[in-house]
């Protein structure tokens, strides 16, 4: 028996399935027609909305639960705090003449920690630091007017009146409340942030997963050689 009868003996199983088709589970292909920068794009902008995009919608809540839990917080703290700093700027105008608008932190902490700026009405002439800001920049080799304009000026009266020191003690409360809810402000900007992010990771994620090309059939066709001709061919295509 000649070889080339030995081949096509051999060869005759594949001959009688011309066509061999290899499926692979869709799941891992459902998203290569789909845009990643569109669906990275939307997680940035509203997390949870690349992963619905790319059909993983149960990833979608939680994100956006979390995203608007933030987004309050957010809102809330920045708007407390600015009632804060205001009921606070209003007090120290009402009880220690404070006679600026000016809201800038490092004066509103200045009034809080000193009693006065140029001395307290009936005070001794040598006041402790705490009490006479000028004398304590003096003390320090500043100018008095370093910082502030020697305009602004602010007394909460003799330490020997409890009424007096009471208002100042509530003073610096309300500045501490300020500080909290502008911290838990800075907290929130920086979670919306780090929500974003663990959203685009997940939608790299998950378009990673779900956009494979991977092989969609393996199709093999041989083909035995004609007359005048030597081998075996096969066709592989993907």
């Amino acid at each position: 028996m000649s070889c080339r009868a030995l081949l096509f003996i051999f060869l005759l199983p594949v001959l009688l399935s011309a066509q061999t088709v290899v499926s692979v589970d869709s799941d891992i292909t459902r998203n290569s027609g789909k845009s990643m920068p569109l669906a990275l794009g939307a997680s940035a902008l509203l997390p949870g909305m690349g992963e619905l995009y790319l059909g993983e919608s149960s990833y979608t809540r939680p994100f956006v639960w979390v995203d608007a839990s933030l987004w309050m917080t957010t809102i809330v703290s920045y708007i407390v705090g600015e009632r804060y700093i205001t009921s606070a700027h209003n007090y120290a105008s009402r009880y220690a003449g404070l006679n600026t608008s000016s809201k800038k932190m490092s004066l509103l902490n200045a009034v809080g920690d000193y009693r006065s700026r140029s001395g307290v009405k009936g005070q001794n002439s040598s006041p402790d630091d705490s009490e006479n800001y000028n004398q304590a920049m003096l003390r320090a080799g500043k100018a008095i007017d370093s910082e502030f304009k020697a305009s602004i000026d602010w007394d909460w009266g003799s330490s020997d009146n409890p009424e007096t020191t009471s208002r100042k003690e509530h003073y610096k409360d309300l500045l501490g409340n300020y500080r909290i809810s502008r911290m838990v402000f800075q907290i929130a900007v920086g979670a919306l942030v780090v929500n974003r992010i663990a959203s685009v990771l997940n939608t790299m994620r998950i378009y990673r997963a779900t956009s494979s090309s991977g092989f969609s059939s393996l199709d093999v066709s041989p083909r035995i050689g004609l007359e005048g001709e030597r081998g075996i061919d096969f066709s592989v295509r993907f």
